[in-house]
């Protein structure tokens, strides 16, 4: 990938083909965001000075997004327009609803200011602080990452938060072996070359218009959520297997089997890019594909849904080991497709969306939650939203003992309605899965208790 560099600084590279997908300028775009609950003191001028603080560490975040040879290239500026900060007086414990929908939707243009900003909902002694970052920015996990920085930094300035980062680009995070193997650059190139054959014949090109978009919110109790984990350990299986298997078969029953074509779940590139460093702001995920058919029993009880898990965990280990050999090509291949960019962009939103369902799982999200001068109280969420629609995405994680669920689509594509009997039938499946196992556990304590 071309670069230009001033000693081992890198000054400015063009987006990935991945990445020019998910930042589409004034058209098709993608954001993620988390809000948080904070109780305690906080200022604006501490804000401020994080925002500064990783502002220096990521180097993408002093970038303008500028268009060069019909490309996008993130160039660094040596006095960057600062992060974005906006206050609002919090009146209600709701109000960050309204908010990070509205800025969820809200694209960003790259070519005047940083793919990230930050909303504060001012209270007296609680507030909510909302992180939004376009997509081509960063994942769920860089996400996090900006969020921990932050923190640490509104309650500790002069705290460390490590070495400033570089642009990651292809050739520096890719393995050595992978971008120098001949025989695998030949192949790519001559599927490349197939591919843009197919792309420069007629296509229709009017594109989709949607309903409105939503986002629909809820928990798993803490009892539920503790028992879940304890049960996926005794049954043999993860927790990702049984939460996406709730949200399959819940999709399923609410939309019939034919509505939905598939299920994707995306995977941390991260375990593939040894280079890479943890702390790095990166966007690239790739995702396998999980279905209801693969799995032997379609109509389960509480006993069969526990044999589904353990096989759709299978399913999935194998398709992310598999992906190994598949992930490198794939995304060097796509990068010799920028010239035809425009046409893919047109086909792609001419396709019909809300046939799939995208399972985004970021597991237990960890971190400090008691500072010298506030406390986190909640992440209250974590989701993704693209328009003109998200259809339909479900993002998981747990925090504080509880499991959070984000339902993100639009109203033509999945009616309000049917995502509430979808949020419903979820729960229930896993209250179900594990009320057994919660009765079974407190016969053994009492069993225990009467030996004793």
């Amino acid at each position: 990938m071309t670069e230009m560099r001033e000693g081992n600084r890198s000054l400015d590279r063009p987006l990935t083909m991945f990445e020019r997908a998910l930042y589409h300028g004034e058209g098709f775009h993608v954001n993620v965001m988390t809000t948080v609950r904070i109780s305690g003191e906080i200022t604006e001028q501490q804000i401020r000075q994080a925002l500064a603080r990783i502002q220096e560490k990521h180097t993408v975040l002093r970038c303008l997004v500028v268009q060069k040879g019909g490309r996008p290239w993130f160039v660094q500026q040596e006095q960057p327009a600062p992060v974005p900060l906006r206050m609002i007086p919090r009146q209600t414990e709701n109000d960050w609803l309204e908010a990070a929908t509205l800025e969820s939707l809200k694209r960003f243009d790259g070519s005047r200011g940083p793919l990230a900003r930050v909303v504060w909902l001012r209270g007296e002694t609680v507030s909510e602080l909302l992180l939004i970052c376009s997509h081509a920015l960063c994942d769920g996990r860089s996400l996090m990452t900006l969020l921990r920085e932050i923190l640490l930094l509104c309650d500790q300035p002069d705290a460390d938060i490590g070495d400033p980062t570089t642009l990651n680009s292809l050739d520096e995070v890719f393995p050595k072996e992978v971008l120098t193997d001949r025989h695998l650059q030949r192949r790519i190139r001559w599927k490349a070359a197939g591919a843009k054959l197919m792309l420069r014949l007629p296509r229709r090109a009017t594109a989709w218009t949607y309903g409105k978009v939503y986002r629909c919110l809820w928990t798993l109790d803490e009892q539920a959520s503790q028992l879940l984990v304890a049960r996926c350990k005794a049954e043999g299986t993860n927790v990702f297997a049984a939460l996406g298997l709730s949200c399959m078969l819940a999709f399923r029953d609410a939309c019939g089997p034919k509505h939905i074509e598939r299920f994707e779940a995306p995977v941390d590139f991260r375990r593939y890019l040894p280079n890479l460093r943890s702390d790095s702001l990166f966007a690239i995920a790739p995702t396998i594909t999980l279905s209801l058919q693969e799995l032997r029993n379609t109509a389960p009880g509480p006993a069969g849904f526990w044999e589904m898990a353990r096989a759709l965990r299978g399913r999935m280990s194998r398709k992310v080991e598999k992906l190994k050999s598949t992930v490198f090509p794939l995304f060097l291949g796509i990068e010799h497709l920028h010239d035809v960019y425009d046409r893919m962009a047109v086909y792609a939103q001419s396709k019909r969306a809300g046939r799939k369902v995208s399972l985004s799982y970021l597991g237990r999200v960890d971190g400090e939650q008691n500072y010298q001068k506030f406390r986190l109280e909640e992440i209250c969420d974590i989701s993704a939203m693209m328009t003109p629609t998200p259809a339909n995405l479900i993002a998981i994680y747990s925090f504080d003992g509880r499991f959070y669920f984000s339902l993100s689509s639009d109203e033509s594509s999945l009616p309000y309605a049917k995502a509430l009997e979808i949020k419903e039938q979820i729960i229930s499946t896993l209250h179900a899965c594990v009320a057994d196992f919660a009765i079974s556990g407190a016969m053994s304590v009492a069993v225990g208790a009467e030996a004793s």
